[in-house]
């Protein structure tokens, strides 16, 4: 029998809610990765804090004072998942569902602009009748291509569409290779930009504080070559592995230490 309720205490570690302050907590409808989504009403009243109490959630979602991904939901426990923009028309307020580096998920503010396109990852691909090739995507969705399709030539299984919403247009495919920026959503070193360096077999080869890490593709997401599509940060700052700035950052260090002239060198001009 399945559940229709979820206590605190036992809720996903990844969840950054008070877990002792009440006994339950709602539990997110099914359709999405249960540790990488949370229901619409502990968003509004935990994580983005524009509620008090499940009855002001149910007024603001009846009332079409919340979207999620450019559309209107009418469900307290409706599963907001990772990478899901959620849009607030009245305020004009727009925020994404990240990962930060303590493994715990948070909602970012972003641009309206930026709030108009999804990414969504590419898990596997499926034949259909009449040659209809199906992409699923980590995020439950699914994108249908006819044989010959230019699109469906570049896309492979840990690809990354970029797609418009609520137009569900594909603006852009992210491919995972080398010299890709992907954001690290699982492992070690979740939360993190990193620069694929190498892969070897399905693990990814990245460098991380001038160290080299190996890590699962499953656990990458792809994001682009020079400059993230989307901010994955609190700063709003598109960083990336740039070893260009590195060296300069370096470099500049270097000249500052030898610019101080030493104690015996202040002697000397004395």
């Amino acid at each position: 029998m399945v559940k229709d309720h979820m206590k605190r205490i036992s809720s996903p570690r990844r969840w950054h809610i008070l877990r002792k302050d009440h006994p339950f907590i709602s539990r997110p409808n099914a359709g999405r990765d249960f540790t990488l989504c949370v229901a619409l009403n502990t968003a509004l009243k935990e994580l983005l804090t524009k509620t008090k109490t499940t009855k002001e959630s149910k007024y603001l979602i009846k009332n079409k004072g919340v979207m999620i991904n450019g559309k209107p939901v009418f469900d307290e426990k409706f599963p907001v998942g990772f990478m899901d923009v959620i849009s607030f028309p009245l305020i004009n307020e727009h925020y994404r569902l990240l990962v930060n580096e303590e493994n715990k998920l948070f909602f970012l503010r972003i641009r309206e602009d930026e709030s108009h396109q999804k990414l969504s990852k590419v898990m596997n691909k499926k034949i259909l009748p009449r040659g209809v090739i199906q992409l699923n995507c980590t995020d439950g969705r699914n994108f249908n291509f006819k044989p010959g399709d230019k699109t469906l030539a570049d896309l492979k299984i840990n690809d990354t569409v970029v797609y418009s919403i609520p137009a569900q247009e594909i603006k852009q495919v992210i491919k995972l290779e080398k010299g890709t920026l992907v954001y690290l959503y699982k492992g070690k070193h979740i939360g993190n930009v990193v620069c694929v360096e190498d892969f070897k077999g399905d693990n990814i080869i990245f460098m991380f504080d001038k160290d080299l890490f190996e890590t699962k593709k499953a656990y990458a997401f792809a994001l682009g070559k020079d400059i993230p599509v989307i901010a994955v940060n609190k700063n709003e700052k598109r960083e990336h592995a740039d070893k260009n700035n590195k060296e300069k950052q370096e470099i500049k260090h270097e000249t500052k230490h030898e610019s101080k002239p030493s104690r015996s060198e202040k002697k000397v001009h004395a």
